[in-house]
């Protein structure tokens, strides 16, 4: 998806939570902070003649998935977090596309963060 194509993005930006995450022995002993960022993709034109509240795109989905993270037992990778994230952004046949990211927030102290993100397309995503 292109910059120049028309959509509409919906954008979860900055969110903050407290994930037992990571590889190292000091990962594993406690929580640590993390910073989400999302962008979905949709189609502009279909979405935005039809709107109603009753047929919008929740993004309150996107940040309710994030947060039952924080719930969650230990989790090595980074990887598995942004598997379900777009599995769960996928679920809305309206998605076309998503970028997806996860910093930890304290790992390097001359970085503001550290992580992995991801730009999927639908025709792209496969279920691992």
């Amino acid at each position: 998806m292109m910059e120049k194509d028309s959509h509409v993005k919906l954008v979860l930006k900055d969110m903050r939570v407290n994930l037992r995450i990571g590889l190292l022995a000091g990962e594993k002993a406690a929580s640590q902070p993390v910073v989400v960022n999302a962008v979905l993709y949709a189609e502009a034109a279909g979405y935005l003649k039809s709107i109603t509240p009753e047929s919008i795109i929740d993004y309150a989905v996107m940040f309710e998935t994030v947060r039952d993270w924080q719930s969650r037992e230990h989790t090595e990778l980074i990887e598995t977090y942004i598997n379900e994230f777009l599995d769960v952004a996928f679920k809305d046949p309206r998605i076309e596309a998503c970028r997806v990211s996860i910093l930890k927030a304290e790992i390097c102290e001359e970085a503001e963060g550290a992580g992995v993100e991801v730009f999927m397309r639908r025709e792209d995503w496969e279920k691992p």
